[in-house]
């Protein structure tokens, strides 16, 4: 009948949408799985040699490289249960008004350590107080996530800067780096998830900028990519409406 048909094409429109969500999953498990089993390997192989060795300077050499694997281990298992809690809900939870310039000044004071231990300078540049409506839970990884990203691919001796500007009714959250930069033909697919660039040589998992996208778009935010002020490096810019 015709007064079915409404009805009909919205079962259909509803079972689209939960086979592409179906479909979605298992993929990212399928990648997961696939990301998993390369660091998880070179933990196991390297336990391996560090049971073979003899010497104490061989043996303390062995466990800084087991430690420095489990260490990429975990923080690609962060980043997966990141990713998967957002997966998980199509929406943020519920909205508080934030002070951006205070988010801000947590991440460089979280990520300070890190920093000196890559004589790295990470720093705040002057900044403006700006009020945003956000989830604070997901705005501190998204900016986690850039900041460490920065970090990732700045060379020693490098800088690391972060700043909160008020630019008409958004809010302009920036890290900027002196790292080597993203190709233009490049800079759509570093959003991708478990892309790597070809060229890439820093340890990381992919899904960072994965994540900050997925994040910034479940807040109305605009993200961009380009070079750092200087004409060199990369600047990540995330534009967010500023809080009513």
């Amino acid at each position: 009948p015709a007064e079915l048909t409404p009805l009909a094409s919205a079962l259909n429109g509803l079972l689209a949408r939960l086979t592409q969500t179906l479909d979605a999953q298992r993929q990212f498990i399928a990648d997961a799985a696939h990301e998993l089993r390369t660091p998880l390997t070179a933990v196991r192989l390297q336990a391996e040699m560090a049971q073979r060795i003899t010497t104490d300077e061989e043996r303390a050499e062995a466990l800084d490289t087991l430690r420095a694997g489990l260490t990429r281990a975990s923080h690609l298992v962060e980043q997966l249960l990141a990713m998967a809690r957002l997966d998980a809900t199509s929406t943020t939870g519920r909205l508080e008004s934030l002070d951006l310039l205070a988010l801000a000044k947590q991440g460089v004071a979280d990520y300070a350590a890190i920093a000196d231990d890559r004589d790295l300078d990470l720093g705040l540049l002057p900044s403006d107080a700006v009020m945003v409506a956000g989830e604070p839970g997901e705005l501190h990884t998204l900016l986690g996530n850039l900041i460490d990203n920065a970090l990732r691919y700045t060379p020693t001796g490098g800088r690391v800067d972060v700043q909160v500007r008020r630019v008409g009714r958004e809010a302009v959250l920036s890290v900027t780096d002196t790292g080597p930069g993203i190709p233009v033909k490049e800079r759509e697919r570093v959003f991708d998830r478990f892309y790597r660039g070809p060229h890439t040589a820093a340890p990381g998992s992919g899904l960072g900028l994965a994540i900050v996208k997925r994040i910034a778009s479940r807040h109305q935010a605009r993200i961009d990519l380009r070079e750092g002020e200087s004409g060199a490096g990369l600047q990540a810019t995330v534009c967010l409406p500023i809080a009513p």
